[in-house]
């Protein structure tokens, strides 16, 4: 009761005191400045027009978390998405344009097939294998002066590799007859299988990624070769069946590599591994031909369709990127 007396005085005179300052702010500002008269206090309204605070006590909003007192917390000012762009790097792709590109993995894909049917061929001894080398050998052989016309002489380096390839195959052929004999067939088979799967997967078809590897191809493409060379009867089988995977695995991509891909060239390859699957097996040929459309028409179709709805963003959220300065004519006295 004591302290009750006491301090009664001392909030009477501090109630009065805020009551003027009130009714003077109440006359400087007018009766329409933004501001509710309650009875205990006056409250400054904050008014939001068009995402931007009109207020003269906050500082204008900044994209700094340390700048903005006074904001909500979950305010978000017009400036703060401004330096985003979408899509910057994109290219639309026309259906024809998806269709050549996955008819280069078709392409490919012929190869192994025929690769594969080569084996076949000399395993069951449906094809004289000296046949089979001049063939192929002749073929690969026109198909370089058809595709490099402009030179006039075939470089020298070229007959050197050749004829090391010719000596070194021909002597190591019984060896290789003999590497893999004791391993069962469905092991070799197995093996062969994932090798040919990990040489399409990692082949270089003319996109920069990171899975792209070209020996890693050509190592498993000639990996599974060789496991398959001690199912053959005698060395010179096995011979022309390392001159067929050398020209399919290590020549072919050369040959084709100044060749643009076109609907003449991918029915070409599919019209030559159909007739040749068809003369194996007509359960082959219908899966080589619904392969072949799956990934010709199917995929790219819905790559084209899916590709619109790809959306990239791209910020000063983004890291850093290091560019190559290159200083030319820099001296050192």
């Amino acid at each position: 009761m004591f302290l009750l007396n006491y301090y009664h005085p001392l909030m009477s005179c501090m109630t009065d005191v805020q009551n003027s300052k009130c009714r003077a702010s109440n006359k400087h500002n007018g009766p329409d400045n933004g501001v509710i008269k309650s009875s205990h206090h006056y409250t400054k309204i904050s008014k939001y027009q068009n995402g931007v605070i009109r207020n003269g006590h906050l500082k204008p909003w900044k994209k700094n978390l340390y700048s903005n007192e006074g904001y909500p917390d979950n305010y978000t000012d017009k400036s703060f998405l401004e330096e985003l762009r979408k899509n910057l790097h994109v290219r639309k792709l026309t259906l024809l344009e998806a269709i050549l590109g996955a008819g280069l993995i078709t392409q490919r894909l012929c190869i192994v097939v025929i690769f594969a049917l080569s084996f076949y061929a000399l395993n069951c001894n449906q094809i004289s294998p000296l046949f089979l080398l001049i063939s192929t050998s002749s073929f690969s052989f026109m198909s370089y002066l058809l595709l490099y016309e402009n030179s006039k002489i075939i470089p020298l380096w070229l007959l050197k590799s050749a004829c090391a390839f010719v000596i070194s195959g021909y002597i190591l052929s019984p060896v290789l007859k003999t590497l893999t004999e004791t391993i069962s067939t469905d092991t070799i088979y197995a093996t062969a299988t994932v090798m040919m799967c990990v040489h399409l997967i990692f082949f270089d078809y003319g996109v920069s990624a990171v899975i792209v590897s070209t020996s890693l191809s050509l190592n498993a493409a000639l990996f599974g070769s060789i496991c398959l060379c001690s199912r053959l009867q005698t060395a010179f089988h096995v011979f022309v069946f390392i001159t067929i995977a050398v020209q399919c695995f290590a020549v072919s991509p050369i040959l084709l590599s100044p060749i643009k891909s076109s609907i003449s060239i991918l029915l070409s390859f599919v019209t030559v591994t159909l007739v040749l699957c068809t003369r194996v097996s007509s359960l082959l040929s219908g899966l080589f031909l619904c392969t072949a459309v799956f990934i010709n028409l199917i995929c790219p179709y819905y790559f084209v369709k899916w590709h619109s709805y790809k959306d990239n963003i791209y910020g000063p959220w983004d890291e850093a990127i290091v560019q190559d300065i290159k200083i030319k004519d820099f001296h050192i006295d």
